[in-house]
C-alpha cells in the first residue's frame, strides 16, 4: 500500500493484492467467521475434557431440631425387675449421641469415565469435524469476499476508465462544435450541423455526469467491502488473458477443493457422528469414583472420611425412544448423501456454465480489440475527410462518438472478464489463485 500526497489532499492508491490484504483483515464478515472458528477451537478443546477426571468440591452445613443419639436407658429398664434394682441407683446412663444437631463438612469428589459405549469418542471425532466445517464455511466467506473485491475494485476502475473516455469526448466534440460555428460564420456549415453538434454534445455532457455518479457510488462500495471508510484509489488496471486451462481441470479443483462440497462432506460426517452417538445409548457407562472428607465440624464420626468405588448406569427399556432417536438419526444420515450427491452435480454444472461464459468473453476479445481499431481509423479518416471538404460535422461527431462507445466496450469486456474469473475460480475453490492470473506473464493490461 503506497500514499502519494497532492497538491492539496492525501489520496491512497491501493493495488489488488493490497485491496484483499486489507479487506481479509477488516471486512465484518472476516472477522465473524474468524470468531467462529475460534469458538469451534474452544468446543474442540472443550470435547477434549471428557476424557479427563471431574472433580468436585463440596460442602454443607445443617442444623437439626434435636440431637441424634441412641438411647438404650428404656431396653435396661426392662431388666431392672430382674435383677430387682433401681436404674438411679445404678447410675448408668446408656444414651449415646450420634449427630449433633449443629453439623458442617467440606470434601471432594472425582469420576473418571472408564466405559460410555464410545459416546466420548464420538463427541471427540463430532468436535473435530464441526472444526473443520467451520473453516469450510470461513474459506465460503473468504472466496465471496474477493469476488466482491474483484467487483468493486474493478468496479472503480470501470467507472473511473468511464469518466475519462467520456470527458475526452466531450472534449473533442466541445472542439468540433467549435470549429462548426467558426464555419458557420463564414457560410461554410449550415445550421443543421451546428445543431446536431449541441445536441450530441448535451447527450455526451449527461453520459459523463451520469459516469461520474456512478464512479462515486463504486468508490462507496469499495470502501464498505475493504471495512474502511478512508477514500481509496485502486492503481491495478483490469486485464485479459487469452487462454486459461481446460474445464476438466477447473472440475477436477471444485471436487477437491470447493469449500462448500468442503462443507457439505462435514455435514455428512456428522450426521454419520449423530449415528455412532445414538448408538452409544444402547451400551452402559462405567465410572470410577471416590470421595474424601478434609474437615468437618461436629459430624459423627461413624461417617467414613473417604470412599472409592465403580458405578453402573444401564438403562434397560426407555420405551424405544432410543431405538426411534437411532432410526431417524440413520434415516438423517441418507438424507444427508442425497444432498452431498446433488451438491457435486450443482457445483459441476456451476463450474462448467461459469467456464464457458469466460470462454465466449475470451472469444469476444479479438473482435471488441478490432472494433476499437477501426473506430479510431474510421476518426482519422473522417477528420481528414471534414477538413478536406468531403465530410459534414454530423459524421465527424458520430465517429467520435463511435470511438467511445468502442473503447468503452473494450473496458467493460475486460471487466466482465475479470469478474467471471475470480466466480469460476471461486467454484473451483480457488479464489486465491485470482492474483497469479493477474500477474501471469500472459496477461494483458487494459489501461
Amino acid at each position: 500500500m503506497s500514499l502519494v500526497a497532492g497538491a492539496t489532499a492525501q489520496t491512497t492508491f491501493l493495488t489488488f493484492d493490497d485491496a484483499v490484504a486489507l479487506a481479509m483483515e477488516r471486512n465484518p464478515a472476516v472477522v465473524a467467521s474468524a470468531y467462529a472458528e475460534q469458538a469451534a477451537h474452544r468446543e474442540r478443546q472443550a470435547a477434549i475434557g471428557l476424557f479427563m477426571p471431574r472433580v468436585t468440591v463440596r460442602g454443607a452445613y445443617a442444623h437439626l431440631n434435636q440431637d441424634m443419639k441412641i438411647d438404650l436407658n428404656p431396653m435396661l429398664s426392662s431388666f431392672l425387675p430382674i435383677l430387682g434394682a433401681d436404674l438411679s441407683a445404678l447410675g448408668l446412663d446408656l444414651s449415646y449421641p450420634l449427630q449433633r444437631k449443629n453439623t458442617a463438612f467440606l470434601g471432594g469428589d472425582v469420576e473418571l469415565p472408564l466405559f460410555t459405549g464410545g459416546k466420548i469418542l464420538t463427541a471427540n471425532k463430532a468436535s473435530k469435524i464441526n472444526e473443520e466445517r467451520t473453516r469450510q464455511q470461513s474459506r465460503q466467506v473468504q472466496g465471496a469476499l474477493v469476488v466482491e473485491i474483484v467487483e468493486r475494485y474493478f468496479g472503480v476502475e470501470l467507472a473511473r476508465r468511464g469518466v475519462q473516455i467520456r470527458e475526452e469526448a466531450v472534449a473533442v466534440v466541445k472542439q468540433h462544435l467549435y470549429d462548426v460555428v467558426a464555419l458557420e460564420r463564414e457560410g461554410m456549415a449550415v445550421a443543421s450541423e451546428r445543431l446536431y453538434a449541441e445536441y450530441r454534445l448535451a447527450e455526451a455532457e449527461r453520459d459523463l455526469q451520469r459516469a461520474k455518479l456512478q464512479l462515486e457510488t463504486a468508490a462507496k462500495a469499495l470502501q464498505s467491502s475493504l471495512g474502511t471508510t478512508d477514500s481509496a484509489e485502486p492503481s491495478t488496471p483490469m486485464f485479459l488473458c487469452s487462454k486459461i486451462e481446460p474445464l476438466e481441470y477447473f472440475q477436477a479443483m471444485a471436487e477437491l477443493y470447493n469449500p462448500q462440497l468442503g462443507e457439505v462432506n462435514s455435514v455428512r460426517e456428522l450426521a454419520n457422528m449423530n449415528v455412532r452417538m445414538h448408538r452409544a445409548e444402547f451400551f452402559p457407562e462405567v465410572v470410577a469414583m471416590g470421595g474424601m472428607r478434609f474437615c468437618d465440624y461436629q459430624l459423627t464420626s461413624l461417617a467414613p472420611r473417604m470412599a472409592v468405588g465403580v458405578g453402573l448406569n444401564f438403562k434397560i427399556f426407555d420405551g424405544l425412544n432410543r431405538e426411534y432417536r437411532y432410526s431417524a438419526a440413520r434415516w438423517q444420515l441418507r438424507r444427508v448423501e442425497a444432498l452431498e450427491r446433488k451438491a457435486e452435480q450443482e457445483v459441476s454444472l456451476l463450474v462448467e456454465n461459469l467456464y464457458h461464459n469466460l470462454q465466449s468473453l475470451i472469444a469476444s476479445i479479438d473482435a471488441v480489440e478490432r472494433s476499437e481499431r477501426f473506430a479510431k481509423e474510421f476518426l482519422r479518416a473522417k477528420r481528414n475527410a471534414f477538413h478536406n471538404g468531403m465530410a459534414t460535422a454530423t459524421e465527424v461527431v458520430d465517429a467520435v462518438l463511435n470511438l467511445s462507445r468502442a473503447e468503452l466496450e473494450r473496458a467493460q469486456t475486460a471487466y466482465d472478464f475479470d469478474v467471471a474469473l475470480a466466480r469460476l475460480l471461486n467454484a473451483s475453490g480457488m479464489s486465491g489463485a485470482f492474483q497469479q492470473y493477474l500477474h501471469a506473464p500472459t496477461s494483458q493490461s487494459i489501461f
